[in-house]
């Protein structure tokens, strides 16, 4: 039975709401997963984020007070929902007294992924034709990022792929762009295409043991665009 403010090997609570699936996760330090609540929301993240953390906790028998670290997805994505996820992890982290990770959204993407997949490419789309995007490389020790997250016309991403790259994430947008109907790509399946508060978590899991915490005064959101570029964004 779990006591209510303590775990064994200490508590990471990730946050997602880079997309319009939210969720939140609890994983502890070593890396094993407490639990999970993915949610799909077009309206917005920011009311339901906080008590869905506070639920999944009380429901596995912990309170906040348990948590060694908050993790948060930082973009790129929504610019409304990442505000939200960003806000809430800040005010968890500093009323607790835990420290704060900033993940990379497309990272986290990457990380659905199990080993072994080598060349790896992960999109969110950015609307007015545009691709969020970033390559890493799927090998037997996992995913390691090969560049840096950049904002792509979606008609000039294709020429940017290595032959056989594994596509994961929103692809509604580059289905409708010719040179994705090649053989020469391919697409994870549908459950693996949004990112996932779990890999937030296990993410911020490896960046507690590296100490390598983010500033909560100066942690912001990744937006890859100015933010008056917002009218009609979704959260």
């Amino acid at each position: 039975m779990n006591t209510p403010d303590a775990h064994p090997g200490g508590l990471v609570l990730g946050i997602e709401t880079a997309t319009v699936i939210g969720g939140v996760a609890l994983v502890s330090r070593t890396g094993e997963l407490q639990g999970e609540i993915s949610l799909r929301n077009q309206e917005s993240h920011s009311e339901r984020i906080l008590p869905a953390a506070e639920w999944l906790m009380a429901t596995l028998g912990f309170s906040l007070r348990a948590l060694s670290a908050v993790a948060v997805s930082c973009g790129p994505g929504s610019f409304t929902g990442l505000r939200a996820g960003i806000a809430t992890a800040k005010g968890l982290a500093f009323s607790l007294g835990v420290p704060l990770f900033g993940i990379p959204t497309l990272e986290a993407l990457a990380a659905n992924l199990p080993p072994g997949h080598g060349p790896v490419c992960a999109v969110l789309n950015a609307r007015r034709g545009e691709i969020y995007r970033a390559l890493f490389h799927s090998g037997p020790a996992g995913v390691a990022r090969v560049g840096p997250d950049s904002l792509v016309p979606v008609a000039t991403l294709a020429g940017e792929l290595p032959t056989g790259c594994l596509v994961v994430g929103e692809r509604t947008a580059l289905q409708a762009c010719s040179p994705f109907g090649s053989r020469s790509f391919r697409f994870a399946p549908p459950h693996l295409n949004y990112p996932r508060a779990s890999a937030i978590a296990l993410l911020g899991g490896i960046a507690l043991a590296e100490s390598r915490a983010s500033e909560i005064s100066t942690l912001m959101p990744r937006y890859l665009r100015p933010c008056d570029a917002e009218p009609g964004q979704r959260v």
